[in-house]
C-alpha cells in the first residue's frame, strides 16, 4: 500500500456510514517496515461529525484499478 492508492473501508465501529466507501490514502503510519494504519482523504468539504480519518490496516481493503 502506498500514498494515493484507493482503498475500500470494510468495517468501522465508530462510523458505520463509511463502510463500503472508496477513498484514497493520504498518509501511512509505519511500525518498522510494516504499515500499521492509514489516514484517508474523504475529499473536499467539511468532514462529518465523528467520522474518523485514521483506520487500521485490518479495516480497509486495497482496490486494484485496471486502466
Amino acid at each position: 500500500m502506498k500514498i494515493g492508492d484507493l482503498v475500500k473501508i470494510i468495517k468501522c465501529e465508530q462510523c458505520p456510514a463509511v463502510v463500503g466507501k472508496i477513498v484514497s490514502v493520504s498518509k501511512l503510519n509505519m511500525e518498522g517496515e510494516q504499515v500499521v494504519s492509514v489516514e484517508l482523504n474523504f475529499g473536499r468539504g467539511r468532514p462529518q461529525l465523528n467520522r474518523p480519518t485514521k483506520f487500521s490496516v485490518d479495516e480497509v481493503e486495497s482496490i486494484r484499478a485496471f486502466f
